[in-house]
């Protein structure tokens, strides 16, 4: 056997390195392709993160001592979480699950009921997520089917107060919002930046394959 060889080290482009946050993230109830009408922004959510996850089963096999013959993946998941600042009756209603459709013109839909979160089936929807660097490429993230979930939990300070917002991809492998039985939660487009990047183009939100 040869001795090893080092090619390229460190940072193999700085093309693909990402600065800053998650600037933009809306909610389209009904699905991915929500009409105008039915597309929430949510505004500032600060310290937004996109957790993929993924927990595999191990197969031994019966040689000794025992090696792993078989890793499969037992569940996979993804979610987004961070802390909405911008709280009015809107936004608090998607992070509780409920319907973020408001009429301003009526003042009794000020008001939040959060035992009334029971018809989930009503308000699921999809969450886009997206952020942009100085030299304009766009990375986006999207979770076809989910709710709003988690506790909210609304401080004091002398600072600007948030909550804490969470949402976790459902199965969508029937369509239903924007998936497919080979793409049931959700998806990433992270192109490579020198190529130009905007999801917005060519409705790659919408087709993203």
């Amino acid at each position: 056997m040869a001795a090893p060889q080092i090619n390229k080290q460190s940072v193999g482009s700085t093309n693909n390195l990402f600065q800053g946050y998650w600037s933009h993230v809306e909610f389209r109830k009904g699905g991915m392709n929500a009409q105008a009408a039915d597309v929430f922004y949510l505004g500032v959510i600060q310290e937004g993160v996109l957790e993929l996850s993924r927990e595999d089963t191990e197969y031994m096999g019966t040689t000794f001592p025992r090696v792993v013959e078989l890793i499969s993946p037992a569940s996979v998941g993804m979610r987004f979480s961070g802390q909405m600042d911008e709280l009015y009756v809107g936004n608090l209603k998607i992070a509780l699950g409920q319907d973020g459709t408001v009429d301003d013109q009526d003042a009794t839909e000020n008001y939040i009921y959060p035992g009334a979160a029971c018809a989930f089936e009503s308000v699921m929807g999809s969450l886009v997520c997206r952020r942009k660097r100085c030299d304009n490429a766009v990375m986006e993230a999207a979770l076809y089917k989910t709710v709003g979930s988690g506790a909210l939990s609304i401080g004091g300070d002398a600072a600007v107060v948030g909550t804490t917002v969470e949402f976790n991809a459902l199965d969508d492998s029937n369509g239903d919002f924007g998936g497919a039985a080979d793409k049931p939660l959700g998806h990433i487009y992270a192109p490579f930046a020198e190529g130009g990047s905007d999801p917005t183009d060519a409705g790659s939100s919408r087709n993203p394959n």
